[in-house]
């Protein structure tokens, strides 16, 4: 990935597509440790300059959570990182949230006789 192009992007762009379309798999995570490299910030700074708890960001920077709005907020500003920045990491967050809501929410229910039914040897 091209961080400084990535930056470019955040920085410059207001919608938040245009990015997408140009890094489709951009992710919080890919997003959050392309930052800390690109400053040259070390993880240490997050447990020493943030009130998250310590079990709660070692899951965030190895991918099992997805951090809260406060969390996002918090990295932020205990990295000095600007706002548009930020808001990015925010919205990536949000997005992955959304894309696990709607993919959850589309479970589509079905009786207990219908999955009986497939345990049948016709299926």
């Amino acid at each position: 990935m091209n961080a400084d192009r990535l930056f470019m992007l955040v920085d410059t762009c207001a919608n938040f597509d245009e990015v997408k379309h140009e890094f489709p798999d951009l992710d919080f995570l890919t997003y959050f440790y392309a930052l800390l490299g690109y400053y040259r910030i070390p993880t240490i700074q997050l447990y020493n300059k943030t009130t998250i708890d310590e079990n709660d960001l070692s899951k965030i920077l190895n991918g099992s959570t997805t951090p809260q709005r406060d969390d996002i907020i918090q990295f932020g500003l205990a990295l000095n990182i600007d706002l548009k920045k930020t808001n990015f990491m925010l919205s990536l967050a949000e997005c992955e949230t959304l894309s696990y809501k709607e993919s959850r929410d589309s479970l589509i229910t079905v009786s207990y006789t219908h999955l009986r039914a497939h345990e049948t040897s016709a299926h």
